[in-house]
């Protein structure tokens, strides 16, 4: 069954559940303050800029798999933006 999202936030909202996920798994890593927006961010000007055809179970993947000192050296360096 293929799902399809009529827009980014509709997407956002159905990850939004692995999101919080990996809020929660920096949160126990010591980087705390980081919200899913923050995540989200990241992942899509970094991972899945120049993807397409993505699946969501690859992006639930990608999300719980990221890793969180390059979450939090993104979000810093673009911090002032």
């Amino acid at each position: 069954m293929e799902i399809e999202f009529q827009t980014l936030e509709d997407l956002y909202h159905r990850l939004e559940p692995a999101l919080r996920s990996k809020v929660c798994d920096l949160e126990r890593n010591d980087y705390p303050s980081i919200s899913t927006k923050e995540i989200w961010d990241y992942l899509a000007n970094s991972k899945w800029k120049m993807a397409s055809d993505l699946f969501l179970h690859q992006m639930v993947d990608d999300i719980l798999h990221a890793d969180n000192a390059s979450i939090y050296q993104y979000i810093e360096k673009n911090k002032d933006r």
